[in-house]
């Protein structure tokens, strides 16, 4: 399957899917092969606008003191015990 890539003012320019190579066919030229246009699904035909868009938040405990750690377990519901004092140790409980 060949489809095409992208227009440019010196010509246009397409991928070969069998052969893993592009194609490069000068404005004022017709390419000497078929070209599938509108291919359904390039990715393994799966339709990934279906899906909802899920958004990772990442936390930065390492910028965080050890009194900011233990109201974000209490926001978070997670109990740290009494004994708990070092920072890498909250921190490898929220993780």
């Amino acid at each position: 399957m060949i489809t095409e890539i992208r227009k440019t003012i010196s010509g246009t320019e397409y991928w070969d899917n069998e052969k893993k190579k592009s194609l490069f066919v000068p404005t004022g030229k017709e390419p000497g092969f078929e070209v599938t246009i509108n291919p359904v699904s390039m990715i393994m035909g799966v339709d990934l606008s279906s899906e909802p868009d899920t958004t990772v938040v990442t936390v930065p405990f390492n910028d965080m003191t050890v009194r900011q750690l233990r109201e974000y377990a209490d926001e978070l519901g997670i109990e740290i015990p009494a004994d708990v004092k070092k920072k890498e140790d909250i921190i490898e409980l929220l993780s």
